[in-house]
């Protein structure tokens, strides 16, 4: 959801098993929603800019329900970082299929630097066409 930020309030400091965390109080929408940050000088929620986030209800100790709110943020997840590491074996691969050619007779030895950057590229841009 996308909202207006009316008013942000400080309401305490407390530790947690992931370390110091401070608490706000966020004003939107005639709506009230609780903040935590790792910084007690928190610049995800301003008041008077708009900002993205998702709302989830909790439960109090003391019983009375409370809504938590929580920045969108772009995933960098596992999946980029997979995708990097597979692209790093392609150069290797690349040379020894190059090497296989030169040892074949069907590619001269002094073209392997190119015929193996030719290699990667097409197997990089293959990994794009994945991708979509």
């Amino acid at each position: 959801m996308k909202a207006k930020i009316e008013k942000v309030d400080f309401v305490k400091t407390f530790d947690t098993k992931f370390g110091e965390l401070h608490s706000f109080r966020v004003r939107y929408n005639d709506t009230v929603g609780f903040y935590s940050s790792k910084k007690k000088d928190q610049t995800t929620f301003v008041a008077g800019q708009e900002a993205e986030f998702t709302e989830e209800e909790r439960v109090g100790k003391d019983g009375n329900i409370y809504m938590v709110i929580k920045p969108v943020r772009p995933q960098t997840g596992n999946f980029a970082r997979q995708l990097k590491r597979e692209q790093t074996k392609y150069s290797g691969f690349a040379v020894s299929y190059v090497k296989d050619l030169i040892v074949a007779d069907k590619i001269p030895i002094d073209q392997w630097e190119s015929a193996s950057r030719k290699i990667f590229k097409l197997m990089v841009d293959l990994d794009k066409t994945v991708e979509q």
